[in-house]
């Protein structure tokens, strides 16, 4: 039986796109047990991005393929797991961090571990657990994915959005300014449908800049034994299928 957590951190680029792909993994190998650890802000970010809600129907289930959300200071989860010690007793065959903030990369670089993603990485480097990571800033220019957002420019304030949103995450405020309120939104995509003025854009992509300490702490990951950095989608899914040896 293979086994893998997938780490989620606050990093928005590319985690549906990563979601996608572990779903068409587990769809393709039914067999491997799936776990899933997210930090606070992993948890934040995949919910508005639209992807929380749907992450049980691709963890497998079972005593080694939860949804570990909450943990406390040492790293045990809501429901007693202390899944520091189940990754450094060699319980998963791959631990991955996909999407991993500049933040994440920064603190795997330097030894810290206060994050479930972190103290997984950590176990994983010191038990030698292939540790596969997927940065969001990989390069001089980077591309990000936005959540869902209001074009103000376009918004002609006929509201059918705010009607739309299951979740009334959707306002108006002063001089009708409508706006998302991110702690409720949770990615549905409901008012990008129902906007008639597409002034509402969902996942659009981003340029953004890495700053040079950025860049420099991924070169020093890439130095260290055990770490596999990938990309994208596609290198993340072949290395784990290389590691995984299926």
């Amino acid at each position: 039986m293979k086994r893998i957590l997938w780490c989620i951190t606050g990093a928005g680029g590319q985690l549906r796109s990563v979601f996608q792909a572990v779903m068409n993994l587990r769809s393709v190998y039914p067999e491997i047990e799936l776990g899933i650890a997210l930090s606070r802000a992993g948890e934040e970010v995949a919910r508005i991005y639209g992807i929380l809600d749907k992450l049980r129907k691709v963890a497998s289930g079972g005593r080694y393929g939860g949804v570990y959300r909450e943990v406390s200071w040492s790293g045990i989860t809501e429901d007693g797991v202390p899944l520091g010690g189940r990754v450094s007793l060699r319980r998963y065959d791959v631990v991955m961090v996909a999407p991993a903030t500049s933040n994440t990369v920064a603190k795997i670089t330097h030894g810290i571990a206060d994050t479930l993603p972190t103290t997984a990485a950590s176990q994983a480097l010191k038990s030698g657990t292939p540790l596969v990571i997927l940065p969001t800033d990989h390069a001089e220019e980077s591309v990000t994915t936005l959540p869902c957002r209001v074009d103000e420019q376009r918004c002609t304030h006929c509201l059918l959005c705010v009607d739309a949103c299951p979740y009334e995450a959707i306002h108006v405020f002063s001089r009708r300014e409508v706006r998302i309120d991110y702690n409720e939104c949770r990615g549905c995509g409901a008012c990008e449908a129902a906007c008639p003025s597409k002034a509402i854009r969902c996942w659009e992509k981003a340029k953004v800049t890495p700053s040079s300490i950025d860049l420099e702490n991924l070169a020093k990951l890439r130095r260290i034994k055990g770490i596999y950095i990938v990309t994208n989608c596609e290198e993340l899914i072949k290395k784990l299928k290389s590691l995984l040896n299926i």
